[in-house]
């Protein structure tokens, strides 16, 4: 019985600690009571409550399976499992502890959203609109599952629905956190960020320190060229998180709109070390030390990039990273990305002169020619195209088509600096040889005359 009454008491010690905000002397209390009756459910659900509030989700997401099976017949751990491992993006697991919490009578209207939104995440949008018809069925009012079916038509990109879930969640649960955040998303995706940036600040308004909403201003800012404001909000952040990922990016990519090469740098190396595997940060931090007038840097983050790059890359950004390539002279490892993005879009115009350049430049001249004829036949007046064909007839040695496509170019851009240096050079090299060969003949022509003159006393 003394053992019993000293574990109470290490329970509600631990509860007055939690409150307390004293989070590390409640889990040490409410183990000191798991160890004296290790079969008390509630104990171990507590100590997931606990170990989520100083986020240690695994953990919390252990002790409350726990908890669910020393207490079967308690809907609430089963729920809150579900809850945590959705936390954790496991969402096949959060499925299975939402059905079974399903099957209680008592179950309330929060664990249906958990099912919706663990089928969004699992890709199974017409089971996660069932999930939510089946839970209308069940609740006059359901705010929570009226959010999840609004994030689902969000990433469906259904956004008049979206709105109307969130607006009726509203109405039905005006208290509810971030609504007004997600109506905002709305806004911003349908073209009207003026508006979604009032719903932000009111949010801001009512929570100062919400990092989402504060990151979700600072986005609508960019957006809306107001690069001071939206710095202001991406600073604000990293005071309550200093070592936020999300908003060294932020920073680090307005800095590089701006020119401003030098913090952009900072920004993405701090980001690249809090997430080595972050996607693209090599390529932004390269793309900055290249205007700090470090290629060598640049390129050595960019082979890197080249190592890490994705089947499933935008094109866009496929693009971004071989180009750059190309402008550091790692032009082995372009080559190879041009060709493919050729092959993906043979009409981009951007992405068959750098190709032609690649070849051009890896010593492939009869290549190089093929892609600037292939860019002629679709920009009749590609002054760059015809500038390199006429190059390479010139190392070659074939003047007249040198002269030619020179020629055809300065008929487009007289005034242009490339074709009229290509000329220049071209003459002089016709003078060079012609000087050159012109003694050579001279002998020639005297040779033939003596030997000529030699031959008539014999005849």
């Amino acid at each position: 019985m003394g053992d019993w009454h000293q574990a109470e008491e290490h329970a509600e010690r631990a509860e007055l600690l939690l409150a307390r905000g004293r989070g590390a002397e409640a889990e040490a209390e409410i183990r000191r009571a798991i160890e004296i009756d290790p079969v008390r459910g509630e104990w171990h659900a507590a100590l997931a409550l606990v170990l989520e509030s100083v986020d240690r989700l695994e953990e919390a997401l252990a002790s409350m399976r726990q908890a669910a099976v020393l207490l079967p017949e308690d809907v609430q751990p089963m729920a809150s499992s579900a809850e945590i491992a959705l936390r954790l993006d496991r969402p096949q697991e959060a499925l299975d502890h939402a059905e079974r919490a399903i099957e209680f009578p008592e179950a309330e209207e929060q664990i249906h959203a958990v099912r919706i939104a663990a089928l969004q995440r699992l890709e199974r949008f017409e089971d996660a609109e069932i999930a939510y018809f089946l839970a209308q069925q069940t609740f006059e009012e359901m705010p929570s599952c009226l959010v999840a079916m609004g994030d689902l038509q969000a990433e469906l990109n259904a956004y008049d629905r979206a709105s109307w879930c969130y607006r009726e969640a509203m109405r039905q649960a005006p208290s509810m956190p971030r609504l007004r955040s997600r109506i905002a998303s709305i806004l911003g995706a349908t073209g009207k960020p003026e508006r979604a940036l009032q719903l932000h600040m009111a949010e801001l308004r009512e929570n100062p320190a919400s990092i989402e909403s504060l990151l979700a201003c600072g986005r609508l800012l960019v957006r809306l060229n107001r690069h001071p404001e939206a710095v202001d909000r991406f600073r604000r952040v990293l005071e309550i998180e200093p070592a936020h990922l999300a908003a060294h990016w932020e920073l680090g990519l307005t800095a590089l709109s701006l020119g401003r090469f030098d913090e952009a740098r900072v920004e993405f190396e701090i980001a690249r070390r809090l997430d080595p595997d972050m996607p693209f940060i090599r390529r932004r931090l390269a793309e900055a030390l290249l205007g700090c007038g470090e290629p060598e840097r640049a390129r050595l983050q960019l082979e890197d990039a080249f190592d890490r790059i994705q089947p499933e890359e935008t094109f866009e950004e496929t693009f971004h990273l071989a180009d750059m390539l190309l402008e550091v002279g790692t032009t082995t490892k372009s080559l190879p990305l041009f060709e493919r993005l050729a092959v993906e879009q043979p009409e981009d115009l951007q992405v068959l002169r750098r190709l032609a350049v690649c070849r051009y430049r890896l010593g492939d001249i009869a290549g190089g020619v093929t892609i600037s004829r292939r860019v002629l036949r679709q920009d009749p007046t590609c002054i760059r195209s015809m500038h390199n064909i006429s190059v390479a007839a010139m190392e070659e040695g074939r003047f007249m088509s040198a002269f030619i496509w020179a020629k055809r170019g300065l008929a487009e851009a007289p005034l242009d600096p490339g074709l009229r240096r290509l000329r220049s050079r071209l003459w002089t090299r016709l003078a060079w040889t012609w000087s050159l060969g012109l003694p050579r003949l001279t002998g020639s022509a005297l040779l033939r005359a003596l030997k000529r003159i030699r031959r008539r006393p014999d005849h």
